[in-house]
């Protein structure tokens, strides 16, 4: 406390004065009165030190974009002032919001804002209790100012209306959408990258930088700029607003039941097929950066066949013959799985001896098994998509009982909820001998030809990607005992 009244006493004391032109003629505000009576209550106040005076002569309070205000929040900032004083609160600004923000920037930087009409001191209680109330009734005022911009927003947004910045790969022509197709064309190889040739988001943004391919605004590409692209619906011609939560510091993506979506209203570069079977595997289970970039095969990819937990890598022998091994991460980490060590060259070999039997082994019962297996993936997909859309329906419901939608805005979140539901019941409904197991037959072992020919002319990273369009985990049961789950 000391340290703070020690520097309190090295800081300055500032006084504000503002007019405008309109006050001077209604009612005849004098810059030299203000100026007097704030300089009598410092000597009142028994205040020795001179204050810095600031005048803003013929200047609004609607904008606090004048002069001598911006040099006095600079001395806020820089930590030179210790008191600020005005005569009455709407010498500031008249917009309660401005008011508070300025407030706000006072007291981060320990400064006391006094207006000597209202008796108003940041530094009282009384002061204080002021200040709170005025922020509720600010609260209330950017909440009133929020529903009405969301209303007029979801008007934009079904009249097709781009409320943003474009993204990557399009160009904004009078708040609608127009395809850059250089840009469309990168968009095009992520997808393919991501999708057909398994790579990962960390994989595809080293690829364009490698490249020299710049992002919008020459900056480099990162993981989170690539996983942003992968996951816009934009591409497949949706609008989406209110995504993303920016009332906070830290942005948030919210829930997909508060999104403000349209569909078929965008110009479309990614086929809708391609965009859904991406979010399936962003929303999938993930390999970490770490894993793909890892020299070791199945790095991120084998989990242990006891308790399910991943397997890392490690080193075991002596000092002079060191060798690598997969351990189970529970046993390794916490002692809660009895597994043993497996040396990873092993390991790698029955993998690669596990593709080459499924190869000669796929025949009419392991390819119906296989289809099951993808169904139910594909089964709880969909119902996780139906309960997005229930809850989107239900926040409809509640700004229709607001007046914020009309009943025919409902009706069609209602229609389209009913369009998923009868998605999922269609689903339910196919049978295994609806599937042509032949030509299923035929592709994984296309699929699985191609990932033994990589293992031997491609890089690790390169193999690891080729194998996790095709691979969905790998179990280790026992020495020479391994399950190699495909996807279909």
């Amino acid at each position: 406390m000391a340290n703070n009244i020690e520097k309190n006493v090295d800081r300055s004391i500032a006084i504000y004065c503002r007019v405008s032109t309109d006050e001077q003629a209604r009612e005849g505000v004098s810059l030299d009165e203000q100026q007097v009576r704030l300089k009598a209550y410092c000597r009142a106040m028994g205040w020795d030190l001179t204050p810095l005076v600031f005048v803003d002569d013929g200047y609004s309070a609607k904008s606090t974009d004048r002069p001598q205000l911006n040099k006095l929040l600079a001395k806020v900032k820089a930590g030179e002032l210790s008191k600020i004083m005005v005569t009455k609160l709407d010498r500031m600004s008249r917009r309660l919001l401005d008011l508070l923000k300025m407030i706000d920037l006072f007291q981060e930087h320990d400064v006391s804002f006094i207006s000597i009409s209202e008796s108003f001191d940041t530094n009282t209680p009384s002061g204080r209790l002021t200040l709170q109330v005025l922020g509720a009734v600010a609260e209330f005022e950017r909440e009133r100012i929020r529903e009405r911009v969301f209303e007029n927003m979801i008007h934009a947004a079904k009249g097709g209306k781009w409320l943003t910045q474009s993204p990557y790969g399009y160009r904004l022509f009078d708040k609608e959408l127009v395809i850059h197709e250089e840009e469309a064309k990168i968009v095009k190889r992520v997808y393919e990258a991501y999708l057909d040739k398994g790579m990962g988001c960390f994989a595809v943004a080293k690829m364009l930088n490698k490249e020299g391919i710049p992002s919008r605004f020459n900056k480099e590409w990162s993981l989170r700029s690539v996983k942003l692209m992968l996951t816009n619906p934009a591409y497949k011609g949706t609008l989406v607003w209110n995504r993303v939560d920016s009332s906070k510091k830290n942005r948030k993506v919210k829930d997909e039941s508060e999104w403000v979506s349209l569909d078929e209203c965008l110009p479309v570069i990614i086929d809708e097929d391609k965009w859904e079977e991406v979010q399936k595997r962003v929303n999938g289970n993930q390999i970490a950066p770490r894993a793909v970039s890892s020299p070791h095969l199945l790095g991120g990819l084998l989990k242990c066949g006891n308790c399910g937990s991943g397997m890392s890598i490690g080193w075991s022998g002596s000092k002079n013959n060191r060798y690598r091994v997969y351990r189970c991460s529970a046993n390794k980490n916490k002692g809660t799985c009895t597994s043993k060590q497996y040396r990873a060259d092993d390991v790698e070999q029955w993998f690669k001896e596990g593709l080459k039997r499924l190869v000669d082994s796929l025949d009419e019962t392991l390819v119906p098994m296989i289809i099951e297996q993808q169904m139910e993936k594909d089964l709880s997909y969909i119902q996780n998509r139906i309960e997005v859309a229930r809850k989107r329906y239900g926040r409809k419901v509640e700004a229709y009982s607001a007046d914020l939608i009309t009943i025919e805005d409902l009706k069609l979140e209602k229609d389209r909820m009913e369009q998923d539901i009868e998605l999922l019941n269609g689903l339910k409904l196919i049978q295994e001998d609806q599937f042509d197991i032949e030509k299923i037959k035929k592709e994984i072992q296309k699929k699985t030809s191609k990932v033994l020919e990589s293992l031997d002319v491609l890089t690790i990273e390169d193999a690891k990607s080729l194998i996790y369009t095709f691979v969905d985990n790998t179990k280790v049961l026992d020495y020479g005992s391994i399950v190699i789950t495909i996807k279909v």
